[in-house]
């Protein structure tokens, strides 16, 4: 009797990620297993929360995001970009060498339709991306990770063959995608208490980054609060369609609570302070998730009546984060100069 040949299988370690809204930014802390060092960078750098005002007259989402938190946009991970429209047949193989050699494969450019198992499989037309963290060719699947069917963001195994017909679906449209390897660099990077208090200093002040591209429409730091809070009363008063509020507005304000929690955490310890801002940050942190809950709740079944809920918490919310943080800088005066 012949023995049935075992093919390769690989699989690569993921760990809770910092910020995952959006695909784009989950890879970027994800993939830190081997170098957790690189989560300072996230926790020293990027933090400023950041929208636009198109919303007020017409567009449907306030394009929420946190300043820098792509993965392409952190120097310290190692990145292979390749365009598939020139890989001439051979994008699995080079998705697999990718993996081979430990690195995570962020794609897009790929119809959702055929991916089995991904968020709008077998129910919208959608180009969309995530990544690649691992194969089996015994079965010819990948194991992606991204939000799933559940929109639940994490692992799951779905055919090579589907993943193609994704990609061919979109390139039949006359678009071709990208895929990019990324693992950590080999750097140790520091947690710089001087960098954050400067960055929140910034965050206060609502400035807009040095580096940012100049968008007249673009608001940066705690303001942002006020234009989701506006976001949510034209939600409410349908100037803004139910059937196009954007999912995502309240997870990102949870996370970006939640990072800064961490990174609030750090600091005090970093500076011998005692704890009464990170405790009182934990109320901000509570918030949020109530506020994601209740919208979440709102997107599956409609009901109008938390928006009104949702958007006083939300300026409540602003209120003590801005009042903590201020206590913050003048309890550690002359830390962020040193």
């Amino acid at each position: 009797m012949m023995m049935e040949k075992k093919l390769k299988r690989v699989e690569l370690t993921l760990v809770e990620p910092m910020y995952s809204t959006y695909h784009i930014q989950g890879p970027g802390t994800a993939i830190l297993a081997s170098n957790p060092s690189i989560r300072n960078w996230y926790l020293n750098e990027v933090f400023i929360l950041m929208c636009t005002k198109k919303f007020l007259s017409g567009y449907t989402t306030p394009e929420i995001d946190i300043f820098n938190s792509n993965y392409n946009h952190n120097p310290h991970l190692d990145k292979r970009w390749f365009m598939t429209r020139f890989l001439n047949g051979y994008v699995h193989k080079v998705i697999r060498n990718l993996v081979d050699a430990g690195y995570c494969v962020y794609f897009n450019g790929v119809d959702d339709y055929y991916v089995e198992g991904k968020s709008w499989f077998k129910e919208k037309h959608f180009r969309h991306d995530g990544a690649i963290c691992g194969y089996d060719q015994n079965d010819k699947s990948y194991c992606i990770y991204a939000y799933d069917k559940n929109w639940i963001y994490q692992k799951f195994w779905t055919p090579q063959k589907a993943f193609e017909r994704g990609r061919k679906a979109v390139v039949k449209e006359g678009v071709y995608g990208i895929i990019c390897g990324i693992k950590p660099a080999e750097e140790q990077l520091e947690f710089s208490p001087s960098t954050v208090l400067t960055k929140i200093g910034e965050y206060l002040s609502n400035r807009m980054p040095v580096n940012a591209k100049n968008k007249e429409d673009a608001v940066y730091g705690i303001t942002v609060h006020d234009y989701i809070a506006t976001y949510v009363e034209k939600l409410f008063d349908g100037s803004i369609p139910y059937e196009r509020m954007d999912r995502r507005v309240f997870r990102l304000i949870w996370e970006h609570k939640k990072a800064m929690l961490e990174r609030l955490c750090l600091l005090e310890s970093a500076l011998s302070l005692d704890n009464e801002i990170s405790k009182g940050y934990e109320a901000v942190v509570k918030e949020a998730d109530t506020m994601r809950m209740l919208y979440a709740s709102h997107h599956m079944k409609r009901r109008d009546s938390v928006l009104p809920i949702i958007a006083k918490k939300l300026r409540i919310v602003k209120e003590k984060e801005e009042a903590l943080l201020t206590e913050l800088l003048q309890k550690t005066k002359g830390d962020h100069n040193s």
